[in-house]
């Protein structure tokens, strides 16, 4: 993991899941893994509920969440005036 990633993704949490809001201790999540280096905008912060709850992204039940932060990650790109063929490859190779 690139420290300065970790670092700016810390700091634009400012202490609190970038989920839900909860203070306390937070984890990084790559939003998307395969095919896809680590950034800023492929990174949150998120708490241990978040992140390995039952509903959590890790979670048993995490799927809606996890295709939340992909397809919010796919919207975001696509916000920046990106090409379909732009944003497929920076989703590693997929749409959402």
């Amino acid at each position: 993991m690139d420290k300065q990633v970790y670092n700016a993704v810390s700091h634009r949490a400012n202490g609190a899941c970038e989920v839900c809001g909860r203070g306390g201790h937070l984890e990084l999540h790559h939003i998307l893994r395969r095919k896809v280096p680590a950034t800023v905008d492929n990174c949150i912060m998120l708490c241990l509920e978040c992140h390995k709850g039952t509903k959590g992204v890790h979670g048993r039940d995490g799927h809606k969440l996890d295709f939340e932060l992909k397809f919010n990650l796919q919207c975001k790109y696509e916000r920046q005036g990106l090409s379909e063929d732009e944003v497929r490859k920076l989703m590693g190779g997929k749409l959402y």
